[in-house]
């Protein structure tokens, strides 16, 4: 397992997770300085031997946009 995870199994990245998306698109921007909006996930990218950071938020609001739903700020809090 790599080391600076604390506990249990480190989620892993896959295509599942971009869901059709593009990785530049969701890539976190650590919008708030640093990283620590609570919107941030990190994934093991084991082809590239490194780690990948999303930001659900922009997920969230490509998902709507690719879906013809409306993204709600309000309604999309983090952790959820």
């Amino acid at each position: 397992m790599a080391q600076g995870f604390a506990k249990g199994k480190p989620r892993i990245f896959t295509p599942e997770v971009l869901d059709g998306l593009d990785l530049e698109d969701i890539r976190c921007r650590s919008c708030s300085g640093y990283g620590n909006c609570g919107y941030k996930s990190y994934y093991l990218d084991e082809d590239n031997d490194g780690v990948v950071s999303i930001c659900n938020r922009r997920k969230k609001m490509f998902q709507c946009k690719r879906d013809g739903i409306p993204f709600e700020e309000d309604g999309f809090k983090p952790g959820k």
